[in-house]
């Protein structure tokens, strides 16, 4: 090997060792923030849970003279039981698969439900769709509970359906979430603003325009709105923007889980989000009041 060649070689080792280091150290500084906020949001929880313990009256765990109340009453008691504000991570299929690794292992450390956690079974079902010619990106998947009143018994599953129905389903696919446009937020993450294949898969969903609930990874949304009318976002009526590095990542917050409206109000006070209100889309700085 001449002189030239082996210099020329020795520059393009070093051009590729300085790269790899700066991914390593972008990957370093992305999982330091995720440990410390998702530490955050743990005292954040505890704390929570210490105010409604000492703020909770001692209740019995069980009521066996359920059934005999009045119908009317029993209705009013699950329509009580309805959850509040669910939050709605919307994920494409397949980006469990690019979830990073240390991500995936620090999600059930720290109790965060992540939308990359599909059980065995679903990734599964999606490799035979595959395989058997239907495409893995024609569907919406989403980390989200299904509200408990739903499967409880027939008569609170009645009230349920009042208020939630199977949607988000694009173009012809079999719906398959749950959702409540009263009640839940929709969230995307930066990957899914990001990916033309999302941007597309929302395009196609036709009940994504009745979206009144927003909340978006702040880093990406500017783009993302700048598509506001492709993209029918004029039904939204609260929007929120949130410089969440669990966000971004596309895991929903533990604290938002719970109680959604608290978790935007102590994002705010963080000085980490902003709000915006009334038939619009446009951002602007206040606490949450739903």
């Amino acid at each position: 090997m001449s002189g030239s060649d082996s210099h020329s070689y020795m520059l393009q080792l070093i051009i590729k060792i300085t790269i790899l280091v700066g991914w390593f150290s972008r990957r370093l500084r992305q999982y330091a923030r995720l440990v410390q906020e998702a530490s955050s949001e743990a005292a954040e929880e505890r704390r929570l849970a210490r105010e409604e313990a000492l703020s909770a009256p001692t209740m019995p765990n069980t009521f066996p003279q359920f059934s005999r109340l009045p119908a009317e009453l029993r209705q009013q008691i699950w329509e009580e039981a309805l959850p509040d504000s669910r939050v709605l991570m919307l994920q494409q299929p397949g980006s469990f698969a690019t979830m990073p690794s240390l991500s995936k292992c620090l999600s059930p450390i720290l109790a965060l439900r992540s939308p990359f956690a599909v059980s065995k079974t679903t990734e599964k079902s999606q490799r035979t769709r595959t395989r058997r010619g239907t495409s893995s990106v024609n569907v919406w998947t989403c980390s989200a509970k299904v509200p408990v009143v739903l499967h409880v018994n027939s008569e609170s599953r009645a009230v349920a359906l009042r208020h939630y129905r199977l949607g988000l389903a694009p173009g012809n696919s079999q719906p398959r979430i749950y959702v409540n446009f009263d009640r839940d937020v929709i969230g995307l993450s930066d990957d899914l603003m990001q990916s033309p294949v999302g941007r597309n898969l929302w395009r196609l969903t036709e009940d994504l325009k009745g979206v009144k609930s927003l909340c978006l990874a702040s880093s990406s949304a500017p783009s993302f709105l700048s598509m506001r009318q492709p993209y029918g976002l004029d039904s939204v009526e609260e929007l929120a923007l949130v410089d969440s590095t669990l966000w971004a990542a596309g895991i929903v917050p533990r604290v938002a889980q719970i109680d959604f409206n608290h978790w935007i109000a102590w994002q705010y006070e963080q000085g980490k989000a902003r709000w915006g209100y009334g038939r619009g889309i446009e951002a602007c700085d206040g606490p949450h009041a739903r």
